[in-house]
């Protein structure tokens, strides 16, 4: 992930897949690898670049001040 970050390609490591399943799709085990991590690789849209922080809830419902 940091080799690509500092080719300007964003990473986004994919959790919940099944290892076994992926390796029999692509015949990974037949190379003699396995399958431990998938990874989403491509580059930033800049019309989608957020520039502020992104939350799916209003900042008072996620926190209480006292």
């Amino acid at each position: 992930m940091m080799a690509a970050a500092e080719l300007g390609v964003e990473a986004m490591p994919l959790e919940g897949f099944d290892p076994t399943s992926v390796d029999k799709a692509f015949k990974i085990r037949e190379t003699g690898h396995t399958t431990t991590v998938l990874l989403a690789l491509g580059y930033p849209d800049p019309a989608k670049v957020y520039n502020s922080p992104i939350s799916r809830f209003e900042t008072d419902q996620l926190f209480t001040f006292v």
